[in-house]
């Protein structure tokens, strides 16, 4: 049996280093600084003299040389600043129109961090090049590289002013947050078997010993490899209780250990765990999930009442779980490469993740019927997709939302139309008992 799909240590950590606007930005600009070393050194060897004198660009003076740079290095310093208060803005109007946790998307955004890395990487080059300009000194390709490197900012930073823009469009933002869960959910259903009503009876029967947590936290990520080998080492089993983005309060219990002879270490263990102060997207598909849940809320709510907003998040919510009804939830039980049942670990319920998006759903737009027949034609959608096993969910789903709807809809005309779309969506899952 396949490994469960989970970041390695390796992988988790290359992750948390590279987000946000320090490492990738800092990166690039050193390069622009590693740059102006190598140019230099071209100019004083001369290796690009017979060159520049075809093109009859023989000579440069120090003082247009300075005037360029100058130039360049100041521009570059002001963009860079622009850049950064643009970037606020656009946090400013995505936390409070769409939703705060999109703060984290727009923080790991590769062509924020690239420009800011760019704009620096071209101010840093200009500014050491400035530095050892200098009467007799040669410095035409260096200064020509500053040019090249000014002109790439400028397209660049229009390129960067056109995504920005994008990023503050609400369905295209849903689009693309619905495009990542995807990927999460085709990720863990890639190479996983689905899960089996036997699996539990593949866990031993030796006596559980609950592990405590030793801090709190939500749990991030779990290194499952890690978890696997630790387990293959002590010849035990291990059942992990809490899912990748609970929360986890200091001294209750994260996992059981069941052992035929030793202890396992639980230090391994614990760095198994990765803890944060927040949420993360990696390792924890419902994250994503909550996300496109919180914009619909916010936008039924009364302060700003965009019934249409969410109904993009129903269609691209309904996209990405039919993925995991048209195959069912990846196996809760993790094997060796001997096939040796070592760790139980929850990655995902049909049931939860069903319940966490459309339980809030239902009860937010009971009473718009817009928004509420909506969501009854997307269950029917995914009705006509899913597994015979997870018809009883999508009926149970149809069942809660004919209830509510019941009570607080009076118009008979309103009335009339749910009834059929409950109809029509029933009828769409009772089809695969067909």
């Amino acid at each position: 049996m396949a490994l469960a799909f989970q970041n390695d240590a390796k992988e988790l950590a290359i992750h948390r280093l590279i987000k946000g606007f320090l490492f990738i930005p800092v990166c690039i600009a050193l390069t622009g600084a590693g740059l102006a070393f190598l140019t230099l050194y071209v100019d004083d060897i001369e290796l690009l003299a017979k060159v520049f004198e075809s093109l009859r660009y023989n000579t440069l003076s120090v003082a247009g040389a300075r005037s360029v740079l100058s130039t360049i290095a100041g521009a570059m310093m002001s963009v860079i600043s622009l850049v950064y208060s643009l970037t606020l803005v656009v946090f400013t109007l995505a936390a409070g129109n769409i939703a705060p946790r999109l703060l984290e998307t727009f923080a790991n955004n590769r062509t924020t961090q690239i420009t800011i890395g760019l704009l620096g990487a071209t101010f840093l080059y200009a500014l050491l090049v400035l530095f050892v300009v200098e009467d007799g000194r040669e410095v035409r390709f260096s200064v020509g590289i500053s040019i090249l490197l000014a002109t790439t900012s400028f397209f660049w930073l229009v390129y960067f002013v056109n995504d920005v823009a994008g990023r503050i469009r609400v369905d295209a933002e849903i689009g693309r947050i619905e495009a990542s869960l995807r990927r999460s959910i085709e990720n863990l259903l890639a190479d996983e078997p689905p899960e089996s009503p036997s699996d539990r009876d593949e866990i031993p029967d030796w006596a559980p010993k609950s592990v405590p947590a030793r801090r709190s936290g939500y749990v991030t990520a779990i290194d499952s490899r890690s978890l696997i080998a630790l387990a293959q080492d002590s010849d035990a089993f291990i059942e992990v209780i809490v899912p990748p983005g609970a929360f986890v309060i200091e001294g209750m219990p994260i996992a059981e250990v069941r052992c035929a002879e030793r202890d396992v270490d639980h230090d391994r263990l614990h760095d198994a765990f990765y803890f944060g102060k927040a949420r993360a997207s990696e390792g924890d598909i419902q994250f994503s999930v909550h996300l496109l849940v919180e914009i619909s809320l916010r936008a039924l709510s009364p302060g700003i009442n965009d019934a249409y907003t969410a109904i993009s998040a129903i269609d691209h919510l309904s996209a990405s779980f039919a993925k995991i009804l048209q195959r069912g939830a990846p196996s809760s039980l993790l094997c060796d490469t001997h096939e040796q049942p070592r760790v139980w670990l929850n990655l995902i319920s049909v049931e939860d993740i069903l319940y966490t998006a459309i339980g809030p759903l239902r009860q937010a737009a009971r009473s718009n019927v817009l928004v509420l027949d909506h969501l009854i034609n997307a269950v029917g959608k995914m009705g006509l997709v899913c597994r015979s096993e997870h018809r009883a969910l999508l009926r149970k789903q149809i069942y809660d939302i004919a209830r509510d709807a019941s009570l607080d809809i009076r118009s008979p005309a309103d009335r009339s139309q749910i009834a059929s779309s409950l109809w029509e969506a029933r009828k769409n899952i009772l089809a695969l008992a067909k």
